[in-house]
């Protein structure tokens, strides 16, 4: 299965949506370098979304701007469709997926309805295996899911 880099998100203060950047540093065992989740959990470095939860929200009449869910890649594949312990190939970077992402109420910034509307489907949290740039537009591989 492939894909592609829709968006990327660094979110250097609190708050979402988180803003756009045209390029991700990812660094083995940390995370995006200048992202205030980095170097917490390596287990919970990135959020990987896929377009499928926005366009889940849209259909529900909630117009979302990217990095609206916190994520720090938005992808054109569903993630939640990955077995755990997925492997992709991003850019020049390898990542692992590790859990999926809680919903949590700050999302209800944007509309009341939406941690219930997303429970389950907001993306997957992520390690990085290989340090590496990840950019918009850049190919995705899915490896076999580690065992």
């Amino acid at each position: 299965m492939t894909g592609r880099v829709l968006s990327l998100h660094l979110g250097t203060g609190f708050g979402l949506p988180k803003p756009q950047v045209e390029a991700l540093d990812l660094l083995a065992g940390f995370g995006a370098l200048g992202d205030r989740h980095a170097g917490k959990d390596p287990n919970r470095a990135l959020l990987v979304a896929g377009i499928a939860a926005y366009e889940k929200a849209k259909r529900a009449g909630i117009h979302l701007p990217f990095g609206a869910l916190g994520e720090n890649l938005l992808l054109d594949l569903d993630p939640h469709g990955l077995p755990p312990g997925a492997r992709l190939r991003v850019g020049e970077a390898l990542l692992e997926l590790t859990q999926v992402c809680t919903v949590c109420n700050s999302l209800s910034q944007f509309d009341l309805r939406l941690p219930k509307l997303l429970y389950g489907g907001r993306g997957l949290y992520a390690r990085v295996l290989e340090s590496g740039r990840v950019r918009v537009g850049d190919p995705v591989l899915v490896l076999v899911a580690a065992e």
